[in-house]
């Protein structure tokens, strides 16, 4: 038996990702989503999030990009600036290097979480933006809070390449790592009782995740169930002018296209969500 959940992330960032995301839910092959928080259209999401009920939503932790939600004085070293690390690498350094405190870690993510309740979301998982829950000195703090506020269920960014796939040397070395970092975490997680999918997909096509793309992995897709991540979108200035060059209209093409959804029916793949 093949099972799917297509999880649409950054649900929160810009109206226009979060519109675009709805239809990709209403329209297409969206079953699940991860809240951003602390991004700017949060409270949108959650009201679309509620008006939407078949929707699975689970929570996008952020420490890197945005600004945080904890205050700067529960912060200091993760955000001096008023603005958390910019990109996974410089958070990795500075958490390496001592010069971010891990306490201010769990501070900012207990009040990501905090605040995702406080609008109505109970999530039905945890994942990370760029993937952050993985990460040496978050995961352990990612995998308390989802045990202390019963989160059943986990992203685990490790999967095959599907056949065909084409990939910047970039995203292949991003992948490698990644995985190597997941598979440590492993016996943690099974030993916590956190379920996560058997495979995942859509890392080395983020921002590039087109119809033949989505059809590549759907062909391939193992037995078991799967994950596919994706970044769908209404077109936006906005983001375009703040560097998110993501391609927000082709995944909405994507999840959306008639080819794509006759063949998981013809293929009998269950679309699901976490919840399931």
């Amino acid at each position: 038996m093949k099972r799917l959940i297509v999880n649409a992330d950054d649900f929160g960032m810009a109206q226009s990702v979060n519109d675009g995301i709805i239809k990709g839910h209403q329209d297409g092959i969206i079953t699940s989503t991860s809240f951003m928080a602390g991004a700017k259209s949060a409270e949108h999401a959650a009201e679309l999030a509620k008006n939407n009920p078949s929707l699975g939503v689970g929570i996008h932790l952020c420490l890197t990009l945005i600004r945080p939600v904890a205050g700067p004085a529960d912060i200091p070293t993760l955000a001096p600036d008023g603005m958390l690390p910019g990109g996974p690498f410089s958070l990795m350094a500075r958490l390496a290097s001592g010069r971010i405190k891990k306490r201010e870690i769990e501070s900012e993510l207990r009040a990501q979480i905090e605040r995702t309740l406080a609008l109505g979301i109970a999530p039905d998982h945890i994942d990370g933006h760029q993937h952050a829950h993985m990460m040496p000195g978050v995961f352990d703090i990612a995998l308390k809070l989802a045990e202390e506020y019963n989160i059943p269920a986990m992203r685990y960014p490790v999967g095959r390449r599907s056949t065909g796939c084409r990939a910047t040397g970039f995203r292949m070395f991003e992948k490698l790592i990644l995985e190597g970092i997941s598979r440590r975490n492993r016996h943690a997680i099974e030993e916590a009782g956190i379920k996560t999918p058997d495979c995942f997909f859509g890392l080395v096509e983020t921002g590039t995740l087109s119809r033949d793309s989505l059809i590549n992995i759907l062909e391939y897709l193992p037995d078991g169930t799967s994950e596919i991540m994706c970044h769908p979108g209404l077109p936006s200035e906005t983001l375009a002018e703040a560097g998110w060059g993501k391609g927000w209209g082709m995944e909405l093409a994507a999840v959306t296209d008639g080819s794509v959804i006759k063949l998981i029916d013809e293929k009998e793949i269950e679309l699901i969500s976490y919840r399931n």
